[in-house]
This record gives C-alpha cells, structure tokens and sequence, in this order.
C-alpha cells in the first residue's frame, strides 16, 4: 500500500506530466491550424462557377472609332498582369417611355427655371427657351432624362469679371448644394469631381492657369469605383476597386461651367447631364477574358479607342486595367471592360466577358 509521500509523488508527476502533455498538444492544434490554413493560402479551393444571373448579356455598345494610331505594349513590368477570371455584372435599368415622362421633364425644367410650355420637335425631344439676356435654353430627351442647359454669356460680358472664386471645395459645395436641391445629384456621383480653370478669350472659354487666374469654372461629376468587398471579412476589406470610364474619359456624367454670379438664372452657364441608374444591388458574375486576350482584340482593331487621344504615329501603352464602362446612353447592364492607358491620352477599352455570354 503506497505511503502519503508516495501518493504526493505520484500526484505531482501526473500534473507535471498532464501539464506538459496539455501544452505539448495545444502547440500541436495551433501548428497544425497554422499548416491547413498556409496549404489553403498556396492552393486556395477552386471558386464555384460565375452565377451568370441575368444568362446572355448584350454587348457594350461602343461608338466607331476611326484613325487609330499603332499601338506598342509597354508596362512597368514588361508583361500584362494577372487578372481575375470573373467580375460581376450590374442591372441598369433602362427607362421606358411612360405617361410620367412628360410630367417629370416639366418638373425638372421648372427646378432649372424654365417656367414656360416648351417646344416639342419629336415626342420625345422637349425645348425650352427664355426670353431673357442670356437666350437660355434647355434641351431634353424626356424619356432618357437627360439634358443639355446652355446660356450665352457673352450677351453679358460682365460675367466674365465676376470669378472671384475663394476655392475648389467651395465651388464643388454649393455646385453640389444645389444640385442636390433640385433633384439632379445621386449618391453615387458625390466625391469624385474633376474642376478645370476657364478664361474669357475673346468670347471663347479657354483653360486658365489656377483658380484665381479662372473666370469660370467648369465641374465634372464622375461615378465612384465598384469596390470588390471581401466576403469573409468582418470589416468589408476592399480587395479591388474598379473605376467607371466613359466615352470621352474626360467628360463627368454631370458637367457644369459656372460663373461668379450670385444671381442663379447667371450662375450655371451650361450643363450637360448625362446620368444613367445603376441597381448595385442587382448583379452577378461573369468569365471574362485574359488581359492578354483583350490586348490581342485591341491590337487587331477591336474595342474602342477614345476620340481625345492621338490619331497618328506610334503609341506605347503604359497601364492596363479592368473598369465598368459608363456608357453615354440608358444601359441594361453595367459592363466590365479592360482599359488601356498610354501616351499623349491614349485611352481604349475592351469588353471584359467572354463572347461566349455575349448575344450575337
């Protein structure tokens, strides 16, 4: 029969011995944790097939372009980078004619200040026109919504002494303001403007050095990127973010030039409104194409290549990149295209899905 003293050993050898197997065997869960999760990270499982949701897909509809300079890769890294091999397509509803149409053409035009019955060439082209100094004039496609304002200020030469503009943000303020007052700013467009400095020139606008130096000042309003959110991420980490481009990269969805009056019939001296919807709520995935598959369409005289670039002489391409296309009419859908960016503004892009999902 054990002693006191022997059971006392005996107890403090099985703790010790217990202690150390715990320890030993929670390294051993931790190693191996560690190990699954770095053999996952080298060959991550395959990715469930695209969901192609909304099954075939009308192509994206780019303009000709004519005149095309030569082409010549040439990237920091000397080769196309590695893409993904799907992106997600989003539903842009495209407005229909409906009895509201004219009603909602009205309202708008009123909120701009156009209070008289407009002309109507076609049934779908409305024109307003005021009987004021500046000959102001709207001109809207009523289905679409979208609009041009235009006002001649060189009737009123004294608007081109009036730009005592005190800053960017300001100006984009109360540009934005009211905008927003009357209806014509989405949450989408907010935060990514473009400001360019304009000089009376002989009853022509031309670019101006610096705000200080600007008579006018003409905003642009561009779409905010699609942000690629990690699904298993807690705090919705943005793994890509793609940028909207449009059919002349340079032009806003919405673009304004605006005076230094505080009179508002003399404040907006044009604006171009060109905003289309977007259901980011409503998307699914698609295969699309290597970039080097979509560098082999380019060259060859496919996609599209911007009419702001060079026409002539040889081009190097120094950045290639996936965006969403912002196209200058109603889509149906949000398309994603390669983009590809060179010297003297080169800009072209190139339908991203496969043409198998393409319809024909």
């Amino acid at each position: 029969m054990a002693t006191l003293t022997e059971a006392s050993v005996s107890a403090r050898k099985t703790i010790r011995w217990g202690g150390i197997g715990f320890v030993v065997i929670t390294v051993m869960w931790y190693i191996g944790i560690a190990a699954v999760n770095y053999y996952k990270f080298l060959y991550p499982p395959p990715l469930p097939p695209a969901s192609v949701e909304f099954n075939k897909l009308q192509g994206v509809n780019f303009s000709m372009s004519k005149n095309r300079p030569k082409i010549l890769l040439e990237l920091p890294t000397g080769k196309i980078p590695a893409f993904p091999d799907r992106m997600r397509v989003y539903w842009a509803p495209t407005r229909r004619s409906g009895f509201a149409d004219s009603a909602n053409a009205i309202d708008t035009a009123t909120a701009l200040g156009f209070l008289f019955k407009p002309q109507q060439p076609t049934e779908t082209n409305y024109i307003w026109t005021n009987q004021d100094q500046l000959n102001s004039r709207l001109d809207m496609n009523i289905i679409s919504g979208h609009f041009k304002l235009s006002r001649l200020w060189q009737n009123n030469p004294t608007l081109a002494t009036m730009g005592d503009f005190t800053s960017d943000k300001a100006v984009i303020t109360e540009t934005e303001n009211y905008l927003k007052r009357i209806g014509l700013l989405n949450e989408d467009v907010i935060g990514v403007e473009k400001i360019t400095y304009l000089k009376n020139d002989i009853g022509k606008l031309v670019n101006a050095l610096s705000l200080s130096d600007a008579d006018f000042v003409q905003i642009d309003f561009f779409r905010k990127n699609m942000d690629e959110i990690d699904p298993g991420s807690k705090t919705k980490e943005v793994v890509a973010s793609y940028p909207f481009y449009r059919t002349d990269p340079t032009k806003g969805l919405i673009r304004t030039v605006i005076s230094g009056s505080k009179i508002q019939s003399e404040k907006i001296i044009t604006m171009d409104y060109e905003y289309t919807d977007i259901d980011y709520a409503k998307s699914g995935t698609y295969p699309i194409k290597t970039g080097e598959k979509a560098w082999e369409e380019l060259s060859t005289g496919g996609g599209f290549v911007s009419t702001g670039g060079p026409k002539t002489d040889e081009i190097k391409i120094r950045r290639v990149f996936l965006g969403y296309y912002d196209s200058n009419e109603n889509q149906k859908f949000a398309m994603p295209i390669y983009v590809f960016l060179g010297d003297q503004g080169f800009t072209a892009y190139v339908s991203a899905v496969m043409d198998d999902w393409i319809t024909k």
